[in-house]
């Protein structure tokens, strides 16, 4: 899941440099997730583990998230400090006139993927006209909407089927025959089942933007952006750590999402 990344990532810090601040108590701070503890969060977890988040006087609470943990909400109504979003969820924000800021992209290239078991033929997304794609959300209905009209496929020629998050069997015994999800995750679970699997980025066909994007209320940043400066520098270190030593950032990964087992960690 780690390795996979390191084609996705870039520098990260998108806020502009500032002094330090002179206080030697930590700043409680609440990062809220946007999803299951997985790899895409792997600059938090290591800037908690080496003491990053320590060194520059914060105290990080890291949130897991999932389908029922709106994070942009729980930035927006005070809950999180920090939020985790995805460059759509923000774009929306944004045109409402929410007060959410983006700070960081932890993504240059959007990690979303549509797989395939490589047995199918599917390699481009006109193969997959007459075929089911399974979508867990109306979320990535849309991603596939856009990757199909982007290349020139009807949308109306795919059909959708709505799937459960934890059902990727479904794409093994043929109950769908492509699924949407992201490249460090559903790929690779895929792929450790024993499964050759083909991949379709819907960034090749113009579809999505920065991701990963870290969010934080408009109110926060006016009143205290040194205490913004501070995460990020420390959140942009942990990344840097991580691609720089995946052998213990997968053991880090491990400890915060162990289900998956060392080895997934490690593709």
């Amino acid at each position: 899941a780690l390795a996979c990344l390191t084609l996705l990532l870039v520098g990260l810090a998108v806020f502009p440099a500032a002094g330090c601040g002179g206080d030697d108590s930590a700043d409680k701070v609440t990062l809220q997730l946007n999803w299951f503890h997985e790899a895409e969060f792997a600059g938090y977890y290591m800037a908690e583990a080496q003491g990053f988040y320590d060194d520059d006087g914060l105290e990080v609470t890291i949130l897991e998230g999932g389908p029922g943990t709106p994070a942009r909400d729980q930035m927006l109504n005070g809950e999180a400090t920090f939020a985790v979003t995805s460059f759509a969820e923000q774009a929306d924000l944004v045109a409402a006139g929410q007060p959410s800021m983006a700070v960081m992209a932890a993504f240059q290239i959007p990690p979303l993927v549509i797989s395939s078991l490589t047995q199918s033929g599917i390699r481009q997304p006109a193969d997959l006209a007459g075929k089911k794609v399974g979508v867990t959300t109306d979320y990535w209905g849309d991603i596939l909407k856009q990757t199909l009209s982007g290349a020139g496929v009807d949308p109306a020629e795919v059909e959708q089927v709505k799937v459960e998050p934890d059902d990727l069997p479904a794409l093994y015994d043929g109950r769908v025959d492509a699924w949407l999800g992201y490249a460090q995750d559903e790929p690779i679970q895929a792929e450790t089942a024993g499964h050759d699997v083909t991949n379709i980025f819907p960034a090749d066909f113009g579809v999505g933007g920065y991701e990963g994007l870290l969010i934080v209320h408009e109110t926060t940043l006016a009143d205290d952006p040194e205490l913004v400066r501070r995460f990020v520098s420390a959140t942009y270190q942990g990344w840097r750590y991580a691609l720089e030593h995946p052998d213990e950032a997968a053991h880090v990964l491990d400890s915060w999402a162990p289900d998956n087992g060392l080895e997934f960690q490690k593709l």
